[in-house]
């Protein structure tokens, strides 16, 4: 048994479940979805939440803090990080500074803090997160889940060997982490993950997490599937899955964590996503209820609300859209848009 979770078996049963987020104000809806949906799942838990902001926005913030006010159960510190500690990293259109904030999260976090968990924004979560948390690290650094779908499609051979980890390795994702602050610390992680990013640059495609996977290979405890199930896997043909079938089957059919990976966010206008219902029940729960995406005209507001209500039945009205304009390139009678983008949309 690790020894973290050896000292939280000591303390009292009502000790706190502690959460983290990095966003910046823009990402606080689906941030707001994700802490609602662990509320939940997770009744008569003691949950502390923490997110991490490179930006202030005071009505944003105020907003935020919402979601919480109804919940004595629930608790919310909001962490203001200079951007200047996150200003050598490389960024793009696809990167944001706050993706490397939970980078610095045990030297930001109280140093009294051993345990937490680390979740992105663009899930739900559809368990009880007291099972996560009492997850043996097992004398490792952090836990997370392996890569699903992604591995097969973008970790070959010679990735692995770019990244500087072994052929084969699990290459895991890091939207889902459960991290030992005090092992971290004690390991100099975080400025051993610096040094590695500064030396890779733009050679690091999914950056962070290419990170995370390459100087902790062999520091990481494996989380089961069910608790990061990305969504692409609802849209991978069963020939596409990794090797342990029964175990992704059980994962698709009960995910603990749902995570709208790629570029389909459910938020979106005239996003298709799987599962997107599950994400609009939670987002009712919010003060975003009623959030809109900026929208030309009165016609898109309308096809908006539509979309929503479908949705909210499990009712894709975009499907037969989808596929009669994808006929012709199937057909080979005209160029697929969809090919040159298949690498934006494996990112995360």
């Amino acid at each position: 048994m690790d020894d973290a979770l050896a000292r939280g078996r000591t303390k009292s049963a009502g000790a706190p479940i502690r959460v983290l987020f990095c966003a910046e104000p823009k990402f606080f809806q689906p941030l707001a979805v994700a802490a609602t949906s662990v509320i939940a799942n997770a009744p008569g838990a003691t949950l502390d939440f923490h997110v991490m902001t490179c930006d202030r926005d005071t009505a944003a913030e105020d907003k935020l803090r919402q979601c919480f006010a109804g919940h004595a159960n629930a608790t919310l510190s909001i962490h203001h990080v200079d951007p200047g500690r996150v200003g050598d990293f490389f960024v793009d259109q696809h990167i944001t500074k706050e993706t490397y904030l939970r980078l610095l999260a045990p030297d930001v976090l109280p140093r009294d803090f051993e345990r937490i968990i680390y979740l992105d924004c663009d899930l739900i979560v559809l368990d009880d997160l007291r099972d996560l948390w009492r997850h043996d690290l097992g004398g490792r650094t952090l836990a997370a889940a392996p890569d699903y779908p992604r591995i097969a499609s973008v970790i070959s051979p010679e990735r692995f060997d770019l990244l500087g980890m072994p052929a084969g390795s699990t290459y895991v994702n890091a939207g889902v982490l459960v991290m030992d602050l005090i092992r971290w610390r004690r390991e100099d992680v975080t400025r051993r993950l610096a040094d590695y990013i500064a030396r890779m640059g733009s050679r690091l495609a999914l950056h962070d997490q290419d990170a995370i996977n390459a100087v902790l290979c062999d520091d990481i405890s494996l989380l089961d599937c069910r608790w990061n199930v990305q969504t692409k896997l609802y849209l991978c043909r069963r020939a596409s899955w990794p090797q342990d079938h029964a175990a992704t089957l059980t994962a698709r059919r009960d995910p603990a964590i749902l995570h709208f990976t790629g570029p389909q966010k459910p938020w979106l206008f005239r996003s298709r996503t799987p599962r997107k219902r599950d994400y609009l029940r939670y987002q009712r729960m919010t003060p975003w209820r009623d959030a809109t995406p900026p929208l030309a005209g009165p016609l898109q507001r309308a096809e908006y609300r539509l979309d929503r209500a479908l949705s909210s039945v499990g009712v894709d009205y975009l499907q037969p859209i989808y596929y009669a304009t994808r006929l012709p390139a199937k057909l080979g009678l005209v160029h697929d848009p969809y090919a040159a983008t298949s690498q934006a949309a494996a990112r995360p």
